[in-house]
């Protein structure tokens, strides 16, 4: 029997080496399909110094549609509610695409330095994580 697909965000994340104490933040049959996921990013630099932030990763798994300005502005407004410890991080990741007016507004909010960092992953990055995971892909079924 085939893993629940919903799974697949949650153990790809578990995979990156940079990411520890990967979790759930609610039910995995959330309305809107989203895999809303909490974990740490470690970070070290050359110096030798090595620190953790706090990263939110929503999934969206829209084939229909696109990511809205509206589901960015809904997912900053209940960041709240998942703090604390605060949120460095906000990851967007979507089997689908973003809107114009979506990725200009994520791209002023960085540009203006508000936290947290939002980063957009669309379906080819996604691919291109997957692509280095056949395990997963395999797994879920996530190609033909």
């Amino acid at each position: 029997m085939s893993k629940n697909r919903g799974q697949a965000p949650f153990d790809l994340l578990r995979g990156f080496p940079s990411y520890q104490n990967v979790e759930w933040l609610m039910k995995t049959r959330a309305p809107d399909r989203g895999r809303d996921l909490s974990a740490e990013r470690v970070i070290r630099d050359d110096g030798g110094t090595t620190r953790t932030e706090r990263v939110i990763v929503q999934a969206k798994h829209w084939m229909s549609k696109s990511v809205a300005p509206s589901d960015i502005t809904n997912t900053l407004a209940a960041l709240q509610l998942w703090e604390p410890p605060v949120v460095r991080t906000l990851v967007i990741a979507t089997s689908g695409r973003f809107t114009t007016d979506a990725v200009a507004i994520v791209e002023k909010h960085n540009t203006d330095g508000k936290l947290p960092l939002i980063e957009l992953w669309a379906d080819s990055r996604l691919e291109t994580q997957l692509s280095q995971r056949p395990d997963l892909v395999a797994s879920y079924h996530l190609r033909s």
